[in-house]
This record gives C-alpha cells, structure tokens and sequence, in this order.
C-alpha cells in the first residue's frame, strides 16, 4: 500500500473512515508517538493518539511566530 500523505491522511480522519492510531501509525510522527507510548508506559490505542495529536498540535501553534502590527512579533 503506498503511503498516503499527511492531507490525505487528515481528510480520511475528518471523513471518519480511519481513527487517531491509524492516522498516527501512518504519519511521519509514527515513530515519535511510540516512543512517546513506551516512556509513559501505554499502548498505542486510538484514545491515546488522539491525545498525543491534540498535544503535539497544540505544541506546534503555540511555537509559530505571530506576526501583527498591533502586538508585535511573538513566539
């Protein structure tokens, strides 16, 4: 099965067609999530996916710059 890439994976998740461990298992963040797992001692399941996905999206926002007239840049 070739890979699917990260839009089509996001689509297929918002579709309802696969859930958060699918999504996960097939990303670029595969490996992270299961070494994420292993150190806290869980199994990769949908319910900790999604988890590990909220984290690391709100991980990645917060960490982009902000760039607007009124406040500034920030990061």
């Amino acid at each position: 099965m070739a890979r699917l890439e990260y839009d089509e994976l996001v689509q297929l998740l918002q579709d309802g067609q696969i859930g958060h461990l699918r999504f996960m298992l097939e990303s670029d963040n595969a490996e992270s999530y299961l070494e994420w797992c292993e150190q806290h001692g869980i199994e990769p399941s949908d319910e900790s996916a999604e988890f590990y996905y909220d984290e690391t999206e709100i991980d990645m926002m917060e960490r982009q710059l902000i760039d607007d007239e009124n406040y500034g840049i920030w990061n």
